[in-house]
């Protein structure tokens, strides 16, 4: 199902182009469409469904995405190398401007999937054709599209323009304010939420627990620690996830149909539609399959954060610290004879995918998963009330699978300590996924991290700057504090 759904991108995109004319030139238009018509069977909702994830789901996006603007400014993952270094380094350096294509890429992406969404929820309510159900059912998935765009946005811009309509002819939009921002992505997951069905017939697809989990995850990001506990409750109570029993292989193509995965990009080796993250970090002659490819740019891992694994920890099995090249020579990639960091570890945690084609590896991309619930639930609860035996338990259920000892609540006695295990247990889980940089600004480590890497970050640095372009084409615009 995953390639049969999501194959239909290019052909949706294409019916979603709306070409005009002129007063002074009169043509025959081709590529235009009447949404009352196009829109009045559910082959064509589907379409724009589809055309709508195509935009949500960054695949071909992910080194942008989830390293550089999410991984490269912190303290697990840097990258050196190839043509892709003097994108990197500004990341890495903390000397990012307004210009830089990466966010206006984001930008232009997101607003996508949420004009694709708007087409459906402008047009849904006038069908007749369609029983209601399914109606309210695909006008759920199409909400639950726009909201996540939003709050994908929203993680690295702060609150930005809302453009709820297809409709509007008003095209110099103010930012709201922050409280008007996440009401309106708040109601739109809860009541997207309250219509979705918990199973879909397609992995990608939105169904309760994803509209959940998106749910649970901004409530946490914007410090709502009641809601952030209850809506993880509410996942939990779902009865639907677990913890996938082998951490070593819960990324990897065969054992990507888990119950662990809440909110998925699926992929398959197919450009435009993969996971391109591998060929990144293979080091230099690494023995690959002759159906892979071993990128120039390479994405490394700090000595400091592989060092602060517990030695039987299970996830340590998912970075490569030594290899012997295809010339017989062996490397070690944590530290030299001296004893000096390397800072050259490499995470393996997508397991290469065997008939990967060149770059394009078929491995799902987990956006939110069930051990982020379960650790977003014990931070939630202790930022509440301070260490308490649940929050504990709830951790040590993820210990548990990675093999480590149970901590005991006796070992923090403040709520202080227990943020700080609970920011390094999240990055021994969650490295590799896009999610230290939102962890760290959200416990007040982001900027004090970095400047302990020597870098010259700033207070302001926990936003991007809005792209330059939107700007200079927007009066009504404000940039970020400190651009």
């Amino acid at each position: 199902m995953k390639l049969t759904y999501f194959k239909s991108l290019f052909l949706a995109s294409f019916l979603l182009v709306l070409s005009g004319c002129t007063e002074f030139l009169e043509e025959e238009v081709y590529t235009q469409y009447a949404p009352e018509e196009f829109l009045n069977n559910e082959d064509g909702i589907q379409k724009v469904l589809i055309g709508a994830y195509s935009q949500l789901q960054v695949q071909s996006g992910m080194r942008e995405d989830q390293f550089t603007l999410s991984e490269f400014p912190t303290d697990i993952t840097l990258e050196s190398g190839g043509q892709f270094e003097k994108d990197a380094l500004p990341f890495i350096n903390f000397q990012w401007d307004a210009s830089s294509p990466f966010f206006l890429n984001i930008w232009a992406r997101m607003y996508r999937a949420i004009r694709n969404a708007n087409v459906l929820l402008d047009n849904i309510d006038k069908i007749t054709a369609i029983a209601p159900a399914r109606l309210i059912q695909y006008k759920s998935e199409a909400r639950f599209i726009r909201a996540e765009a939003y709050t994908h946005l929203h993680r690295y811009f702060g609150a930005v323009p809302l453009i709820l309509s297809t409709n509007t002819t008003e095209f110099q939009i103010s930012r709201p304010t922050d409280a008007e921002f996440n009401t309106f992505v708040i109601t739109e997951l809860t009541e997207a939420a309250q219509n979705l069905p918990v199973q879909q017939n397609a992995r990608g697809k939105a169904d309760k627990g994803t509209a959940l989990a998106v749910l649970c995850k901004f409530y946490l990001n914007t410090k709502q620690w009641q809601k952030s506990a209850e809506t993880a409750q509410q996942i939990i109570g779902l009865g639907k996830y677990s913890l996938f029993g082998s951490i070593e292989t819960l990324f990897t193509v065969d054992n990507e149909a888990n119950n662990e995965f809440i909110f998925v990009y699926p992929c398959v080796a197919q450009a435009g539609y993969s996971n391109n993250y591998m060929p990144h970090a293979f080091p230099p002659n690494y023995p690959i399959q002759t159906n892979w490819i071993n990128y120039g740019a390479q994405f490394r891992t700090y000595t400091k954060f592989v060092k602060s694994f517990h030695p039987n920890d299970r996830r340590l099995k998912m970075i490569i610290t030594q290899y012997t090249d295809t010339k017989g020579v062996n490397f070690k990639l944590v530290e030299d004879a001296a004893g000096k960091a390397l800072d050259n570890a490499r995470s393996f945690k997508y397991v290469p995918d065997p008939n990967a084609v060149s770059e394009n590896n078929g491995n799902d991309i987990p956006v939110i998963r069930y051990a982020d619930i379960l650790l977003s639930r014990a931070e939630a609860l202790n930022e509440i009330s301070g260490p308490t035996q649940e929050s504990i338990n709830l951790i040590n259920q993820v210990r548990k699978r990675a093999g480590v000892p149970d901590i005991l609540l006796s070992n923090f006695t403040t709520k202080e300590s227990l943020r700080e295990h609970l920011l390094n247990e999240r990055a021994w889980e969650l490295f590799t996924e896009g999610k230290r940089r939102e962890d760290l600004i959200r416990m007040g480590k982001f900027v004090s991290s970095a400047i302990e890497r020597g870098k010259s970050a700033k207070a302001f640095h926990v936003l991007y700057p809005l792209p330059q372009s939107e700007i200079d084409a927007n009066s009504k615009l404000k940039q970020n504090d400190g651009y």
